[in-house]
């Protein structure tokens, strides 16, 4: 059985041009996700999906294997879980072998979390397992839509309480790591819009100021602040 590490960073994109290649800290933020998967002592292959030349130069120069992954497959509105069922088609493992999927616009990922995951889905009754942060302030309960052009409820739930500590816990995904059985990505019966995490998930839960990848230039100021006060304590745990 193998330990596989996918990263998924396409050229282009539309909310900042080329983030998986703009500088963080004097290294394209993509090299962050790759290092992390190299250095992570449980991890037999790292493979990298793009469509993309100068990132494809930048993982063979890292000494990993590249995904080629097709035109239709690289389109803004191009699904996340035909890009996972794609690559993992694509590599050499077995169906039973266990995959992580890593993105390629963030620097919130360090070894330790792709170690604890796949020792995690390993040695527990899952198919899969996802970091995650715990809602607070931005619980759903609290969540806004406009009607009309005016807020209103997103729940139309009359009776929430406005205290927070009121709330049932609830989590996000954190932009981490998706850890799961290769068949898990083929069958797609996971929770929406997660398909490829099988039916029986677990999760390891990290600090809210985890939960970000790249989009805007705030998360990249975002990015500069985790690498210099968070990652050394986080890499510690």
């Amino acid at each position: 059985m193998k330990n596989i590490v996918i990263v998924t960073a396409k050229g282009g994109n539309t909310s900042i041009e080329n983030k998986n290649i703009i500088p963080v800290l004097g290294f394209p933020v993509v090299l962050y996700p790759i290092r992390a998967a190299k250095l992570a002592l449980k991890v037999d292959d790292v493979y990298i999906s793009t469509e993309d030349k100068f990132i494809k130069d930048l993982a063979i120069k890292e000494g990993i294997k590249i995904i080629d992954r097709p035109v239709e497959l690289s389109t803004p509105k191009s699904q996340h879980k035909d890009v996972i069922k794609h690559a993992v088609k694509a590599i050499d493992c077995d169906d039973n072998d266990n995959i992580t999927v890593l993105l390629g616009n963030t620097v919130m990922c360090t070894p330790n979390l792709i170690d604890n995951g796949f020792e995690m889905l390993t040695k527990e009754d899952c198919d899969s397992v996802l970091s995650a942060w715990k809602a607070q302030d931005d619980h759903p309960y609290r969540a806004l839509k406009i009607d009309n052009g005016y807020i209103k409820s997103f729940n139309n739930n009359t009776d929430c309480s406005s205290n927070r500590q009121d709330y049932p816990d609830i989590y996000y995904y954190d932009q981490g790591i998706w850890v799961f059985k290769k068949y898990c990505a083929l069958e797609e019966k996971g929770p929406a819009p997660w398909v490829w995490l099988g039916t029986k998930c677990k999760m390891i839960e990290r600090p809210w100021v985890t939960g970000r990848d790249i989009h805007s230039w705030i998360d990249v100021s975002a990015s500069i602040w985790y690498l210099n006060q968070i990652q050394a304590y986080e890499s510690s745990m």
